[in-house]
Parts: C-alpha cells; sequence; structure tokens
C-alpha cells in the first residue's frame, strides 16, 4: 500500500515543473568585506564546490584600498572564510581568474600609482584548492594586460584577448598552457576599434571564442556592442579565424560578465559607460550606474533574450562563478547607488543545464543527527516532507546550500522527504522517526 501510494504521489507531482525560460535570482551569505574589480571563479575539490574570491578594491575612489585579499565560500554551508593573500608584491585589480585541470590561475591586472597611473601586470599566479595555498608563480605572460577577455578551451587552454597594456589597448591574444607553464601568442585580433577593447567579457562554446562590449578608442574612449567571435583550430589552437557577427545584442556591457552553456551565451552585469577606477565616465566626468538586464543568445536558433529590471543591478565585475546544473554565482561589484557591494548572489536557470537529459535520479541525500534532518542536493529546488497518510508536515525551497531541519518540527513515525527539481520525477527518501 505504501509503495502504491508513493508512486502515485509522484506520478502527480511531476507535473509541476519550475518554467525553464525563467531566470531565479536568489541572495546568499555575502562577502566579508565589500569589495569591487575583483576576480571571481569556482572550484570543484574532493566533490565539494567552492567559490573563491582574489584580491579588488574597497572604494574606488582610493587607490590605497587595493588589496591582495583572498576570500572562499563553500557552498554546501554558504559561508565565506579568509585564506591566504594573492601571491603578489603589489595588491592589484583588474585581474582576471580561470579553473583549469584542478586549479586555478589569475592573470595580469593593474596597480595604481598615487597618481592614479595604471601599471599593468605579467604575473600568472598558480593557486591549489585542495591545500588552499598558492604555489610558485606560473611564467610571466609576454605583454602585461589588465581588463581582458579571459576564458578557457577544453579545460587545457586559457585564451587571453585583448585588453590594456598599462594606457594601450592591445589586439593581443595570449594563451597560456598549465600542463607546460608557457605561452604563447595566437592570432591577433584585427588592428581596428571594432575587434580592439578592455572591459569586454566572452566565453569560449566548443573551439569559438565569442566575446562582446567593452570599450575601443575611435577619437575618444567609448563603449560599444559589438559581437565578435574566434574560431579556435582545433589541431593548432594558436591559429584563430577573427570575424563580426552581425547581431544586436543591445546597448554596451562593459565590465560585466559572461558565461554560456551547450549552444547559449548569457551576459549579466555591466555598465553602459566606460569608466576606470572611480565610476564616474571617462568622457563627461557623471556618474555611472550599472545596467539592468540580462541577455542571453541562442547560436542555433540566432535568437537574443532581454530580461530587463533584474532583482540585481551589478557592474564592475571580473568573472562569474558557473557552478553546474544551471547555477552560477557573483559576488561584490558596485551596486545601483554606487556602492561597493559584497553581496553574493546565485543565478539559476534550468533551461542552461542537462538536468533534464540525466540517466540517473538526481542526487539527493537525508541525514540525520540529534537535533535536525540535514538535506543535501547538488541543485537548487523544493524539499517536501509527508507523513504515511501523505500529510504535508514542511516544504522549504533548497538552495545550494544544505538544508537543515528541526526534528521537533516533524511528527514521529515513517517520513517521506521528497525532492524536486523541477525537471525530473521527484526523488523520495523515507525515514522514521522515533521518539
Amino acid at each position: 500500500m505504501m509503495r502504491w501510494w508513493i508512486i502515485s504521489f509522484l506520478t502527480i507531482l511531476s507535473f509541476d515543473s519550475i518554467s525553464q525560460s525563467d531566470w531565479k535570482w536568489a541572495a546568499l551569505s555575502p562577502l566579508p568585506i565589500s569589495t569591487t574589480n575583483n576576480a571571481v571563479v569556482a572550484s570543484l575539490t574532493n566533490e565539494e564546490k567552492f567559490i573563491y574570491n582574489f584580491g579588488g578594491i574597497t572604494d574606488p575612489t582610493d587607490y590605497n584600498t587595493i588589496h591582495q585579499r583572498v576570500f572562499k565560500y563553500t557552498v554546501s554551508s554558504d559561508n565565506w572564510t579568509e585564506i591566504n593573500c594573492l601571491a603578489d608584491t603589489l595588491a592589484k585589480i583588474s585581474s582576471a581568474t580561470s579553473y583549469v585541470k584542478n586549479k586555478i590561475y589569475i592573470t595580469g591586472g593593474k596597480h595604481l600609482t598615487s597618481d592614479s597611473t595604471a601599471v599593468s601586470s605579467n604575473k600568472t599566479h598558480i593557486f591549489n584548492p585542495f591545500i588552499d595555498t598558492f604555489e610558485v608563480n606560473g611564467n610571466d605572460m609576454p605583454v602585461a594586460v589588465h581588463d581582458h577577455v579571459q576564458a578557457v578551451w577544453r579545460d587545457s587552454l586559457i585564451f587571453l584577448v585583448g585588453g590594456m597594456n598599462n594606457n594601450q589597448i592591445l589586439p593581443d591574444v595570449q594563451i597560456y598552457n598549465p600542463s607546460f607553464d608557457s605561452w604563447s601568442q595566437g592570432t591577433p585580433v584585427p588592428d581596428n576599434s571594432q575587434f580592439k577593447s578592455f572591459g569586454a567579457t566572452g566565453y569560449i562554446l566548443g573551439d569559438t571564442i565569442f566575446y562582446f562590449g567593452g570599450a575601443h578608442n575611435d577619437s575618444i574612449i567609448q563603449t560599444n556592442n559589438y559581437f565578435r567571435k574566434g574560431v579556435i583550430n582545433k589541431n593548432d589552437p594558436t591559429q584563430i579565424e577573427w570575424s563580426f557577427i552581425f547581431t544586436d545584442l543591445g546597448e554596451p556591457i562593459y565590465r560585466g560578465a559572461c558565461s554560456g552553456h551547450n549552444k547559449t551565451l548569457f551576459w549579466v552585469g555591466g555598465s553602459e559607460k566606460t569608466y576606470l577606477t572611480a565610476p564616474n565616465d571617462i568622457n563627461t566626468n557623471l556618474p555611472v550606474f550599472p545596467n539592468h538586464r540580462l541577455v542571453s543568445y541562442n547560436l542555433e536558433t540566432k535568437q537574443k533574450t532581454d530580461y530587463l529590471n533584474t532583482p540585481y543591478h551589478v557592474m564592475d565585475i571580473n568573472g562569474i562563478a558557473k557552478l553546474g546544473g544551471g547555477n552560477w554565482i557573483i559576488a561584490g561589484g558596485l551596486d545601483s547607488l554606487n556602492n561597493v557591494s559584497n553581496r553574493t548572489i546565485l543565478l539559476h536557470n534550468p533551461a542552461l543545464s542537462d538536468l533534464n537529459k540525466a540517466i540517473k535520479p538526481p542526487f539527493f541525500k537525508v541525514n540525520e543527527t540529534e537535533n535536525n534532518y540535514i538535506v543535501i542536493t547538488k541543485n537548487i529546488g523544493e524539499i517536501s516532507v509527508y507523513d504515511v497518510s501523505g500529510k504535508l508536515l514542511y516544504r522549504s525551497a533548497k538552495q545550494l546550500a544544505d538544508l537543515y531541519i528541526s526534528r521537533s518540527k516533524l511528527s514521529n513515525g515513517i517520513l517521506l522527504f521528497v525532492y524536486n527539481d523541477g525537471l525530473n520525477l521527484p526523488v523520495h527518501r523515507k525515514r522514521i522517526k522515533s521518539k
């Protein structure tokens, strides 16, 4: 009888699914400090997911507040901790970071002198997330750079496109091979204002690197909404065929974040105007504020989708942490009032995942302690608890962090815990609670 009731109940519940077209936003535990122009990346260590934040600045009007501090976010406990400082003699901003073959690589960035002169960095920092320690720096990059596009190809090579060397906008493409700690030059982007940029953002899907927006110098420095791509030769990755994509993605994006999945790219945050460190327009000196949209582009359908009036507005971010399962995290940046932020924001879109293609049920575990049931999943969704008669005893949204349910909230006897990720047939776990 119990088995029949479970099957009937789950069949009914399976029709209640989360919309695949909507982005969902959620505030997580904040960073220990407010910081902006910081580099953010995700890592998978011993099957645990973590986010790392490297460097930044706490007051964009004061170069003395550029820092080397590093923070680590544990996804399962929704908690930030501070760890060893960035392994550089000088603090810096506008760097970028990537996770390749179980290590994190932080490249470039800039220091500021007392007169606000930018001095680009040529450093390659190597961080081991298994022991939370910086290793000996890798070889210096050929050309020091900041505010560049950075993306990973096939979990093997890190591509750096454009950016600035001190105050010069570059067409250079620099490629780092972590396996050999070596740098090589790729085919540069065309040496014109449509391709050369700084503060642009991009991502690699398959063997193609895409990047959008940023700023260029065409008599004056200004933002642009140019959309470009470079097809990487898989037999010789230094050979790249660059071209312009004639698709209007809307307003410019400067110092936002870009990621993607399968055939879809998306950009979030950033501003429509150019600034350097303090958020004042480089041409008018008027305040610059973040845009209010997320834009996605499907490579197959050639369709652009704008999500306007996003619940959180942020700019001045270097990177977005991709966790898989349709989940991304951004941290810090400048908010809608131009305040330096300590916010940590989860973005979730199940349509940008492979959850609905899984051949196994979604991971779902319920542990017990003296006072709590601890619900563990690898994705967000909803947790419901029923008694043997089918009465609902408890229901809660399940974020990425483990969910603690007090035993005192639940009755004695057989309990059925149900996890619904909105895409697959809900999964159940049975527990027996005694007095």
